[in-house]
């Protein structure tokens, strides 16, 4: 059958040999990319079988010393704990955290303490590698910027304890869940945020950074305090600010009590209680004062 005499060939144009390249060059960055986050991958799973291997080979051997937490922690740190670039901390703490083998130490006296102080000794290293290294950048401290941990503890079987323990500059830690005992215990900068409650002792003998718990704490919430910043939004129990000397102490909810050491002269710091400043520098505000005489703030030794 003849071809119809009107009928015009279709041009096929070839696209620009520019355009060509373009195309070729973004699809090698992809398969680049892909190629990185494989080995990204593989590193995460390295650092995490390290980690599993030191603790499941040092933890019961430190169990037998009886270490109590600063020599337990100084324990873990000493140990050869995988280096590890700042932007996989969080990936590698949360996968080694879901994938630990909680039932083999299940029962075991003090073993929240333990692998909350472990932790720690983890973050901290490379946090502080990563300070040095932007050290070296000639980039000064005040302008390094901070890096952001989210732990994901509310699916754990226990309430990890001593968690930012000795917590340096730069580390930003946000725990999604409940906490145990003493969170940012020795805290040296930084910040922890608790989207959860705390039991006892939380920000115990801290010297600088921020402790925000976005629900309640335990007992003795500030104890032996230098410096810092706790914030509490809801309630604390019996023991608050014990032996406080400084920092600034800030609960929005109730307490059921404050020890009477917490405004000892020897305490320099700041306490405000439900949005009032009732103690400064070694002695009650006016408001404090009235708070005190009425029978307001109640004390305990």
């Amino acid at each position: 059958m003849p071809k119809n005499p009107f009928e015009q060939p279709i041009k096929r144009e070839e696209p620009p040999i520019e355009e060509m390249e373009k195309k070729l060059d973004k699809a090698e960055k992809m398969i680049e990319r892909v190629k990185e986050d494989l080995k990204i991958e593989e590193f995460i799973e390295k650092s995490v079988k390290e980690l599993k291997k030191l603790w499941e080979e040092n933890e019961e051997e430190m169990r037998k010393q009886r270490y109590n937490s600063r020599a337990s922690f100084f324990f873990f740190s000493s140990l050869p704990l995988p280096e590890a670039p700042f932007f996989l901390l969080e990936r590698i703490s949360n996968k080694f955290l879901k994938e630990f083998n909680w039932k083999e130490f299940e029962g075991k006296e003090d073993f929240e303490t333990y692998l909350g102080l472990f932790l720690s000794a983890f973050l901290k290293k490379n946090i502080e590698n990563y300070i040095s290294s932007q050290k070296e950048k000639d980039i000064k401290e005040e302008n390094i910027k901070p890096i952001e941990v989210h732990l994901k503890v509310k699916e754990l079987p226990v309430r990890l304890s001593y968690l930012g323990y000795q917590n340096p500059k730069k580390l930003h830690l946000i725990v999604e869940g409940n906490y145990g005992i003493r969170t940012g215990d020795e805290m040296q900068g930084g910040k922890i945020i608790i989207k959860g409650n705390c039991k006892d002792c939380t920000g115990g003998v801290m010297s600088d950074g921020e402790i925000i718990v976005k629900g309640n704490c335990g007992h003795f919430t500030g104890q032996w305090m230098k410096g810092g910043k706790i914030i509490v939004e809801r309630n604390c129990e019996r023991g608050t600010g014990e032996d406080m000397e400084g920092g600034e102490l800030n609960i929005k909810g109730e307490v059921k009590s404050f020890h009477k050491s917490a405004f000892s002269p020897n305490n320099k710091g700041t306490i405000i209680w439900k949005g009032t400043e009732i103690w400064r520098n070694g002695n009650w505000t006016k408001e404090g004062m009235k708070m005190q005489e009425r029978g307001e703030i109640p004390m305990e030794w």
